[in-house]
């Protein structure tokens, strides 16, 4: 771990700035053969900073009220779309994560604003990772959503297993997406579709050490 730099509120020039740089980042990101590229408004990094009421503190367009905090992750979303198609773009939101010490007023007004103003812009899905206590809210926006809708339940510190394939049948998603257990299970659409067995997650290695955690889990093959 490094020291932080201490943080200075963007100016509308720099603002300006890194919304050119999110668009400049995707037309790379294409032009190095990626199929798209998904938006990170979520978990405490700067599109969500920008809707938190507690790291947003501007009084000036770009904060103040739930329009102004959304507004720059509609612009960036703009800007991306315009540079390489709506098809080629997805963002993944968390609403109501307190990660980063992360607060954000107006939540429900706040999301369905947000994802309404993103549907308008046509980006091809929208990736909840959903926080406890917000399955209403999760609903509400994939009632919003015209598009495909990913989810990453709320299971608390249990890794989305095949239980949560229930979400896709009874219309909750369209998608579920899994970090950890596909962390731990590479071949996990082989696993998911016996039913297991499922390698466990080794979390002491997720944020540093070599290999062991990451790229040494067995495979259904392997035995």
């Amino acid at each position: 771990m490094k020291p932080f730099p201490v943080p200075h509120a963007l100016s509308e020039e720099e603002i300006v700035a890194t919304i050119a740089d999110f668009a400049r980042a995707s037309r790379n990101a294409i032009a190095a053969g990626f199929d798209g590229v998904e938006l990170h408004g979520a978990n405490g990094y700067l599109i969500q900073q920008f809707l938190s009421s507690s790291a947003n503190q501007r009084s000036d367009a770009w904060g103040g009220s739930v329009e102004g905090r959304v507004r720059f992750a509609l612009e960036v979303a703009r800007a991306v779309v315009a540079e390489i198609g709506a098809e080629k773009v997805g963002i993944r939101l968390s609403p109501g994560n307190p990660l980063h010490d992360i607060f954000e007023e107006d939540l429900d007004l706040s999301y369905k604003t947000l994802v309404a103003g993103l549907a308008e812009l046509g980006l091809v899905y929208v990736h909840v990772l959903e926080t406890d206590g917000h399955r209403e809210l999760t609903a509400a926006l994939r009632g919003q959503w015209p598009h495909a809708f990913i989810l990453n339940p709320a299971t608390r510190r249990n890794p989305t297993g095949p239980a949560e394939l229930a979400l896709v049948e009874d219309g909750t998603t369209d998608l579920i997406s899994y970090g950890a257990l596909f962390l731990a299970n590479p071949d996990l659409p082989a696993r998911l579709a016996q039913n297991g067995p499922f390698n466990t997650p080794e979390r002491s290695g997720f944020f540093g050490g070599d290999h062991r955690g990451y790229t040494d889990y067995p495979s259904l093959a392997a035995g």
